[in-house]
């Protein structure tokens, strides 16, 4: 075999494994191309959908199951900072107990595997690489810290999400008590998944409305969901609901006045992102274009020039 057809196999190849394991990552993290969606819709079995508020029951298994037991052996006996790192991923949407495990797991499998990067591409090569400790701390460093990003990351564009789907959230509420219903009756037709795209904010919504029904106050369920949530605004909404069932007064127009002020607080953001694009497309403008601009407009001139001095060096000599 000659050279081309080793590297046109080779290349065949190289993109088959790419496309297979594009379709593997596609077919596992995104919902809507898995392969239990094809499957016909007796399936997944006729029972009703476990709770929301019941966890599995069963082991984890595989990879989880060993990120499990090493963050179960590293998880702090101290409740105040077991606390902390609860209430980061209830604000990420990670509300099984066990999360936490998995959690401090996945930081020390990251970190190891980082740090023993280094070391094993130097084996691989059979070369003796250079500063291998200092490397090695620094990329464990890195492995160990960047779940945390990861989960600020997420738990902040979660806080986004519910954000913006608050306003749509509070006129359906108003128009659900405004034609008669009472609260819970609202919070559970407009958490229906049947009628509503899939939010974190309908979640957590409809969270509430499970834990008023098996017997939880509505007070203490309304202070847990904006604990879960995180947001200044949905606080300041549940505050507003408190009172408003403390004192009586209609439901309906304190919907419509907190409705009017989301609508109002969503529209003065993005008039604020609006007035900071030309200010966040400045530094990209004058680090990639300007270059170029100044290199197409002084090509012509810095060409003569040379050649002008190249033919006064030859005149000299």
């Amino acid at each position: 075999m000659d050279a081309i057809t080793i590297i046109a196999v080779g290349a065949f190849v190289l993109v088959a494994l790419v496309t297979l394991a594009v379709a593997f990552v596609l077919f596992r993290l995104l919902p809507g191309v898995r392969a239990d969606r094809l499957a016909p819709s007796g399936a997944h079995g006729g029972g009703a959908p476990d709770s929301i508020l019941r966890w599995e029951g069963e082991r984890a298994a595989g990879w989880r199951a060993m990120v499990e037991r090493v963050g179960a052996a590293v998880t702090p006996r101290d409740a105040l900072l077991l606390g902390r790192y609860r209430q980061r991923l209830i604000l990420a949407g990670f509300q099984d107990p066990r999360a936490v495990a998995v959690f401090l797991g996945s930081k020390v499998v990251l970190g190891i595997a980082a740090a023993s990067a280094y070391s094993i591409y130097g084996t691989m090569i059979q070369r003796a690489l250079p500063n291998l400790l200092p490397l090695s701390i620094v990329l464990g460093g890195v492995g160990f810290f960047l779940p945390d990003v990861w989960l600020r990351l997420r738990a902040r564009t979660r806080r986004r999400e519910m954000t913006n789907a608050l306003p749509d959230v509070l006129d359906l509420m108003m128009v659900c008590v405004e034609a008669g219903m009472g609260f819970d009756a609202a919070v559970a037709r407009i958490t229906e998944p049947s009628t509503t795209r899939p939010n974190p904010l309908h979640e957590e919504m409809h969270r509430m409305h499970l834990e008023i029904r098996a017997g939880r106050p509505r007070e203490e369920a309304l202070r847990a969901l904006a604990d879960r949530v995180g947001t200044e605004e949905l606080k300041s909404v549940v505050t507003a609901f408190i009172q408003s069932e403390r004192l009586g007064t209609p439901l309906g127009k304190t919907l419509r006045v907190q409705a009017e002020a989301s609508r109002v607080r969503r529209r003065h953001r993005a008039e604020t992102r609006a007035q900071l694009a030309p200010l966040m497309m400045l530094f990209p403008t004058i680090l990639f274009l300007l270059p170029s601009f100044m290199m197409v407009a002084m090509a012509p001139s810095l060409l003569r020039i040379f050649e002008l001095l190249q033919l006064a060096t030859t005149m000299q000599k």
